[in-house]
């Protein structure tokens, strides 16, 4: 139960953050997607910098905590020009999809980095085949939210 724990733990984590930053869900979701390109291109050649560098740590792996801040980072740096929403819902359902997407891209690191038991080792394989359905529809979702929430044009703005 410890990997399970964990990624309830992370989901919680990014569900907060997502929450309490009041934002749409389009641009954040679409920047963890980059960041899970670029942490599956350059984690690998980027964690024996990041090592030179003097950041070594045993546990987690610095492999996993690369490719988990690589894959993070975009998105947060997006988050903070995204467009705010404007209802709960809205809030709501963003944080949730948020926290979904980001789960889904990173889990893989997590699993290098946690001792699955057998409880979490079989729940996991369960959910194994749906992870890229899962990840499509968080996608979908953001790009939906992209085209049908727009910021207004300067000039159609009310004082």
């Amino acid at each position: 139960m410890t990997f399970l724990v964990v990624l309830g733990l992370y989901f919680a984590a990014l569900f907060l953050l997502f929450f309490f930053s009041r934002r749409h869900i389009g641009m954040p979701a679409l920047g963890l997607t980059a960041g899970a390109v670029l942490a599956k291109l350059w984690t690998d050649g980027l964690t024996p910098v990041v090592a030179q560098a003097g950041f070594v740590i045993e546990s987690p792996p610095l492999h996993s905590v690369v490719a988990v801040v690589l894959t993070i980072l975009p998105a947060l740096i997006v988050m903070t020009r995204a467009t705010k929403a404007h209802s709960f819902m809205h809030q709501a359902y963003s944080s949730i999809v948020f926290a979904a997407l980001a789960v889904m891209l990173t889990w893989g690191a997590f699993a290098n980095a946690v001792i699955l038991d057998d409880t979490s080792r079989g729940i996991v394989l369960e959910l194994l085949p749906y992870d890229s359905v899962v990840i499509t529809a968080c996608i979908l979702l953001a790009l939906l939210d992209v085209v049908y929430h727009r910021k207004q044009p300067l000039a159609t703005k009310k004082k």
